[in-house]
C-alpha cells in the first residue's frame, strides 16, 4: 500500500516507514551509544548541515533498539497544521496500535492556533503507556510553520516519561527554548559528532567502496572532506585516475564549494544517457519505475534500478524498495541543472508526472506537479473533483495551493477564490484576507454589469458570507456580521454552495459558549435575538440550523427565560441537520440544557432523566467524548443535592488534576475540578486552578466561562473568611454580565451567591460601595428573584446555618454536635467513609474551620 484514505484526506504510508539500510553502511558504535544515553532526557537533536548521514544514524539507531519507534519522514508540504498531527498520530500508531476514538475526535477540532485540546488529548493517552516509545521527526528542518512548532513546542514541554522524541535537523534555530537546555531536557549531536574520523573513513572505502587507499591519500581525504561522508562518496565516484587528488586538492574545505566541485565532478563522469535521464526524473519528489518510465522514457525503469545497484545518492522509501527519491542536496542540484539548461521541458515533465499520478489516484501530488509545471486549468479541474476531500481540513495546504495561481485567473472561479480567501483566515492572515476580499469588490465592481443575475447573486453571496464569518470569528462585530447575514441571504435564499465550513470544533456541553465574544459584549440583548433569528433563517437553507436553534435556546436560558428556552432546546433536539454527522453536538448540549431547567423547577427525576438517555445515546452513537461530559451534569447536580460521592467518583475516575495541561475547549470540566476542590477543602488548590482557568478563557474569547470563573471566585473569597474582597470579586462579575442579562450564571452556584448578593445590595443601600460603572440594583434584585425571593437577609440565625449547609451536611453537623465519631455517622447514614470525610470537609471549609471542634463552635454562633 502507498497511501491509504483516512477522514477526507490522503497520508503516504512510505512517509512512516523506517528508511531501508544501505546495501553497505559503516557501522557507526560511538554515535549509537551516544544516541542511546540520551533516552534519559526528553529530547534528543542531531543537528547538521546536508551530507553528514543524520537520516542513516538515525534509522540504523532505532532499528537496533529495543522499544517501540514511530518514524515521520517529513517534506516541505506537511506545513500544514492539520497534515502534520494526522502524519505524526499515525506513526505513533505504526509504533503502538490505534490510539482511542476521543484522540480521532480532539483530532477533528486542530485549526490554526488552536492546537492544544488535541495535544492534550494525544498527552493524557500517551501518558498510559506501558512500555518506552521513541517518535523521530526526519528533516525537522523543512518545517517552518509556527503553528506547528508551537504545538511540538507544547507537546514537548509536557512530554511523558516513557516517551522521547528525535529531531533528525539541518538547524533548529528558532526552535530550541534555551530553558529545555537549563532543564536538562534536552541531549545534542553536533555536526562535530557526525564527522567521520579517520578509521571511519577507512572503513568506508573498504566496506562501501570496495577500495583500498593509502594511508596518506586517506589523511588527505580527511583533511579536505573534513569528515563529511557525501563529500567521501562523491571522491569515490570521481575517482578515475590518479590526477583525481590534484584536482581535488584546489578545492577549499567549505562544505558548499567542495559540494559544488564534486556534484559536477560526479555529473560530467557519466555518460550521456544517464545524465540525461537523471536530469528528467529530477522534478519528482518520490519515483518508482513505472513514474521513471513516464517521466524518462521506456528504459527508464531500468535506469533506475541501475543506479540503486550504482549507490547513486537515492534513498529507498518502502521495504520492497519500489519508491525512492534522491539525496536532498543531489536532487536539488539535479534541479537547479533541469531548469538551468532547459526550462521549458522542466514543464512539460512536470505534467507527465502529473498525469500519470491523476491516473494512480495521487491527486495530491498531480495538484503539485500541475502547478509546479504551470499547468493551471488542470490543476482547477482536480481542486474541483476535491471539495468533498478539503472541506473543513488542510486549508494552510489548500492556501499554498491556490497561491500559486496567477489571481486573474483564479477570479474567474469564484469558488475557488473565496475558498483561498476562507483559508486564509483559517490561517489567521487578517490582513492578506481583507486585501483579498476588497480586492473580489473592486472586482465585481467593474466586472459585474456583463454577469447574468445569477452570477451577480452567487458572486455576492459568496462575498457576504465570508465577510460574516471575518467579522463574527475575528473583528467579533456581531452588528456588521448581522449586516452580512442578512445580505448573503438577500443574495442566496438557498444558502451558500461555498461549502469550506468551519474545521470540525470538539463536542461541547454549551454550543453558546463555545462561540468566540468580548467580555461584557458577548451578545448584548438588544442584538442577540434579531441575530439569533436571522442566523436561524440563513442556516435553515442549507439544512444547518439545529445548532443555532440550540444555541439560542443556551443563551434564553442562561437569562433565565426558560419556557422560551426549553422550546427552542426540543425544536433543535427534534431536528435531523445533523442526523448524519456527529448528532451529538446538538442533542448532548440540548439535553443538558434541558436537564438544567427540570433542575430550576425542582424536578430532579426528570433532570437526571435527560441525562441518563443521552448518555445511552451518546455510547449507542460511539460518541466518546459525551460520557465526561454528562458525568460532569450528574455529579454536579447530585453535588447540589448534598451528594459528594458522584464528584469524587468522577475525580478519581477520569483522574483529572488541578496541574494537568488544560485548553479552552475543557474549561468545562475543569472548572467543575473547580468546584470538587472547593466542597471538598482544597480551597487553596481551587483558587490557583480558577486563577489558571481564567487567564484561559480570557485569552481564548470565552465570556461566559470567565464570567463563571469569576462567580466561583467569589463564593471562595467569602468561604476564605474575606467578605469585601469577595464583594468585589461578585460585582466584577455583574458588571460583565448585565449587558447580556446573564442571570442563571449566579442562580446556578447555590445559596452562597444569594446571601452574597443580598449583603451586595445592602452596602450599594448604605453608600458603603460606590462604583460608577457598577450595575443597576435592578438587576441584581431580578438574579435574586430568579431564587424564588427577594432573599435579602443578613448572614446570621440558625435558618441561615440551615441555609449555608446542604440537607446531609447540616444532618452530618448535628451528629457532631452530639458527639457521634466518624464510624458511627458511616453507618447511620449508610454512606462510605471516603464520601464522609469529603461533607466533612465542604462543612469546615463553609465555617472557616479547621477542624471538628472550630466547627462545631462556628456552628453555634451561626445558631446564636
Amino acid at each position: 500500500m502507498i497511501q491509504e484514505r483516512e477522514e477526507s484526506h490522503f497520508l503516504l504510508l512510505t512517509k512512516l516507514k523506517l528508511p531501508q539500510p544501505l546495501n553497505q553502511s559503516v557501522p557507526r558504535p560511538r554515535l549509537l551509544a551516544r544516541l542511546n544515553a540520551g533516552l534519559n532526557r526528553r529530547a534528543t537533536f542531531v543537528t547538521a548541515p546536508a551530507g553528514y548521514g543524520k537520516t542513516t544514524l538515525v534509522s540504523d539507531w532505532a532499528r537496533q533498539l529495543d522499544r517501540r519507534v514511530g518514524w515521520l519522514s517529513l517534506d516541505d508540504k506537511d506545513n500544514d497544521l492539520i497534515r502534520f498531527w494526522n502524519y505524526f498520530m499515525k506513526a505513533i500508531e505504526q509504533a503502538i496500535g490505534s490510539l482511542p476514538d476521543s484522540v480521532r475526535a480532539s483530532n477533528a477540532m486542530l485549526t490554526p492556533g488552536q492546537y492544544e485540546p488535541f495535544i492534550v488529548a494525544l498527552l493524557n493517552e500517551l501518558n498510559g503507556l506501558n512500555e518506552p516509545l521513541i517518535l523521530i521527526l526526519d528533516d525537522w528542518h523543512v518545517i517552518h510553520n509556527t503553528d506547528i512548532q508551537a504545538s511540538v513546542s507544547y507537546f514537548l514541554e509536557y512530554l511523558p516519561s516513557r516517551v522521547h522524541l528525535c529531531f533528525s535537523s539541518r538547524s533548529i534555530h528558532g526552535f530550541l527554548k534555551s530553558r529545555w537546555i537549563s532543564r536538562d531536557w534536552i541531549h545534542e549531536i553536533h555536526t562535530q559528532h557526525l564527522c567521520f574520523n579517520l578509521q571511519e573513513t577507512v572503513n568506508f572505502f573498504h566496506i562501501v567502496e570496495k577500495r583500498e587507499l593509502q594511508r596518506e591519500q586517506i589523511e588527505q581525504i580527511q583533511i579536505q572532506t573534513e569528515g563529511w561522508v557525501t563529500g567521501l562518496r562523491l571522491i569515490s565516484l570521481s575517482i578515475h585516475d590518479d590526477e583525481w587528488m590534484g584536482a581535488f586538492k584546489h578545492v577549499q574545505s567549505n562544505p558548499e564549494r567542495v559540494e559544488l566541485y564534486l556534484f559536477e565532478e560526479v555529473f560530467e563522469s557519466l555518460d550521456e544517457p544517464t545524465r540525461q535521464f537523471l536530469l528528467n526524473v529530477s522534478i519528482l519528489q518520490r519515483m518508482n519505475g513505472q513514474l521513471c518510465k513516464v517521466v524518462a522514457g521506456e528504459h527508464g525503469a531500468q535506469m533506475l534500478a541501475q543506479l540503486e545497484k550504482r549507490n547513486m545518492f537515492l534513498i529507498p522509501l518502502d521495504e520492497d524498495r519500489d519508491w525512492f527519491r534522491f539525496h536532498h542536496v543531489f536532487g536539488e542540484f539535479l534541479l537547479k541543472q533541469q531548469r538551468r539548461l532547459d526550462p521549458a521541458k522542466t514543464n512539460v515533465l512536470y505534467q507527465s508526472a502529473a498525469a500519470w499520478c491523476e491516473s494512480q489516484g495521487l491527486l495530491e501530488e498531480a495538484i503539485d506537479y500541475y502547478l509546479a509545471g504551470t499547468c493551471f486549468s488542470e490543476a482547477i479541474r482536480l481542486l474541483e473533483q476535491m471539495r468533498s476531500l478539503m472541506i473543513r481540513r488542510e486549508f494552510s495546504t489548500m492556501k499554498v495551493w491556490l497561491s500559486a495561481i496567477p489571481e486573474e485567473l483564479l477570479m474567474q472561479y469564484p469558488y475557488l477564490y473565496f475558498s483561498y480567501i476562507f483559508s486564509l483566515l483559517w490561517s489567521q492572515e487578517l490582513e492578506l484576507s481583507e486585501r483579498y476580499l476588497q480586492l473580489a469588490e473592486k472586482h465585481y465592481a467593474a466586472s459585474a454589469a456583463s454577469w447574468s443575475p445569477e452570477e451577480n447573486n452567487r458572486y455576492l453571496g459568496y462575498l457576504y458570507y465570508v465577510r460574516n464569518f471575518k467579522a463574527t470569528q475575528y473583528d467579533m462585530d456581531m452588528i456588521k456580521g448581522l449586516e452580512y447575514i442578512h445580505l448573503s441571504l438577500q443574495h442566496s435564499p438557498k444558502g451558500t454552495d461555498l461549502i469550506f465550513a468551519s474545521p470540525h470544533m470538539p463536542l461541547s456541553p454549551s454550543i453558546y459558549r463555545s462561540y468566540n465574544g468580548k467580555r461584557g459584549e458577548h451578545l448584548p440583548r438588544g442584538l442577540s435575538d434579531t441575530f439569533f433569528l436571522s442566523m436561524i433563517e440563513f442556516m435553515k437553507p442549507m439544512g444547518l440550523q439545529d445548532s443555532v436553534v440550540v444555541c439560542y435556546g443556551e443563551l434564553l436560558y442562561e437569562r433565565n427565560e426558560l419556557e422560551q428556552a426549553e422550546e427552542y432546546l426540543k425544536l433543535g433536539l427534534q431536528g435531523t441537520s445533523q442526523a448524519h454527522y456527529q448528532p451529538e453536538k446538538v442533542y448532548v448540549p440540548a439535553s443538558l440544557f434541558l436537564s438544567r431547567i427540570s433542575k430550576s423547577r425542582q424536578d430532579i427525576s426528570q433532570a437526571e432523566k435527560w441525562l441518563e438517555e443521552t448518555y445511552r445515546r451518546a455510547i449507542e452513537d460511539g460518541a466518546k467524548a459525551a460520557p465526561i461530559l454528562l458525568d460532569v451534569e450528574m455529579a454536579s447536580l447530585r453535588m447540589e443535592s448534598g451528594d459528594l460521592s458522584a464528584a469524587v467518583e468522577w475525580k478519581d475516575r477520569y483522574k483529572v488534576s488541578s496541574d494537568d495541561p488544560v485548553s479552552v475547549f475543557q474549561l468545562f470540566a475543569y472548572i467543575f475540578l473547580v468546584r470538587v476542590l472547593m466542597e471538598t477543602g482544597n480551597s487553596q488548590e481551587a483558587w490557583t486552578l480558577s486563577e489558571r482557568l481564567l487567564q484561559i478563557a480570557i485569552k481564548g474569547h470565552r465570556p461566559m466561562d470567565a464570567l463563571e470563573l469569576q462567580v466561583l471566585q467569589a463564593m471562595m473569597l467569602q468561604m476564605m473568611d474575606k467578605p469585601q474582597q469577595a464583594l468585589l470579586k461578585l460585582e466584577e462579575a455583574l458588571i460583565f454580565a448585565k449587558p447580556d442579562d446573564y442571570i442563571r450564571v449566579f442562580v446556578d452556584k447555590g445559596q452562597l451567591v444569594t446571601e452574597l448578593l443580598a449583603v451586595y445590595v445592602q452596602h450599594r443601600q448604605k453608600g458603603n460601595i460606590r462604583d460608577k460603572n457598577a450595575p443597576s440594583l435592578a438587576y441584581v434584585r431580578r438574579i435574586l428573584s430568579a431564587f424564588g425571593g427577594t432573599a435579602e437577609f443578613p448572614l446570621q440565625g440558625k435558618a441561615t446555618l440551615e441555609k449555608l449547609l446542604t440537607p446531609r451536611e447540616y444532618s452530618i453537623f448535628r451528629y457532631m454536635e452530639e458527639g457521634m465519631d466518624n464510624p458511627e455517622i458511616v453507618e447511620t447514614l449508610g454512606i462510605g467513609m471516603g464520601t464522609l470525610k469529603a461533607h466533612i470537609n465542604r462543612i469546615y471549609s463553609k465555617l472557616q474551620a479547621k477542624n471538628r471542634v472550630e466547627a462545631i463552635k462556628r456552628g453555634k454562633e451561626f445558631q446564636g
